[in-house]
């Protein structure tokens, strides 16, 4: 079956990390620059008014491309269960077309109690608001599956969930071998930033922030785990946000993506969105700067 249709991936809107990175002291900019993350400096502010009008024009982007759907690589907001920042995220990706769905990949800030580790009770304020966590669907003859990697990096408080969606995913893969369908996977953390095989601290240049090893990927074993599905279900692509970076990493046959923010940059990318195109089940893609 030949395909030709586009879609966009945007990643980390973040609603309320521009004000919470404000007002920075020289030494909390300087902790943040040992793991190279870069903050601006600036006097202290609270409102939303830089995340709504970056992502503003990403939905109007999508809405001018008549994409065939915009999916959200997670962390929509950047304080758990903010109500605030719940209902300008929802309220602007409301300005898409009708023809267009969105769809949400929950992030550490979504579903992390404490930004981090998720609880049965952060999980279900989640998809109250958002829905389902992890699920599948299809479109011109490709699968997507959309995984909650908060949940299998941090399974410590909610291993049945963790259980849960590896079974899930397997049986996924699973109906794409056996089907033969091309598969595309999308995530908040990337499985790896270097390689399949890096440790625990990941790669000397993406070092974790201090106080939190392993940070920024998904951990072994369940990193190994997961690409043994991912080769056995065809998948071409995995795409991902957290690093608030574009990297470019792949194992085998399957590429590794995780692309900058709509938010805040934390390196030298510029808040901006991602242009997938499929043609032929052939994926290429691009990073393009919101003007701001």
């Amino acid at each position: 079956m030949e395909t030709n249709f586009r879609f966009i991936q945007l990643a980390d809107p973040q609603f309320g990390q521009f004000a919470h990175l404000s007002g920075m002291s020289d030494h909390q900019i300087m902790t943040y620059e040992r793991s190279n993350l870069k903050v601006d400096k600036e006097s202290k502010y609270y409102h939303l008014e830089n995340e709504t009008r970056l992502f503003s024009k990403a939905i109007s982007i999508a809405n001018e491309l008549e994409v065939s759907f915009v999916v959200i690589c997670g962390d929509m907001v950047n304080t758990p269960g903010n109500g605030e920042q719940i209902h300008a995220v929802k309220t602007i990706a409301k300005q898409l077309k009708a023809n267009i769905p969105v769809f949400w990949v929950p992030g550490n800030h979504d579903v992390g109690a404490d930004t981090e580790v998720p609880t049965n009770k952060s999980l279900n304020e989640y998809r109250k608001e958002f829905g389902e966590d992890y699920f599948s669907f299809t479109h011109n003859g490709y699968k997507f599956l959309v995984i909650n990697s908060v949940v299998l990096a941090h399974p410590e408080l909610v291993i049945e969930e963790c259980l849960d969606q590896m079974k899930f995913i397997e049986v996924e893969m699973n109906e794409a071998k056996d089907k033969n369908i091309p598969t595309v996977v999308f995530t908040h953390h990337p499985l790896f930033l270097d390689n399949a095989n890096e440790g625990p601290m990941e790669p000397e240049w993406a070092p974790s922030p201090p106080g939190k090893a392993g940070y920024w990927t998904i951990p072994n074993p369940t990193r190994s785990d997961l690409i043994d599905l991912f080769e056995r279900g065809n998948v071409q692509a995995v795409f991902a946000g957290h690093w608030h970076r574009n990297n470019y990493a792949r194992n085998g046959k399957m590429e590794m993506i995780t692309s900058g923010p709509v938010g805040y940059p934390l390196g030298e990318d510029p808040s901006g969105y991602r242009i997938v195109k499929i043609n032929n089940n052939q994926i290429s893609h691009s990073y393009h700067k919101l003007n701001q």
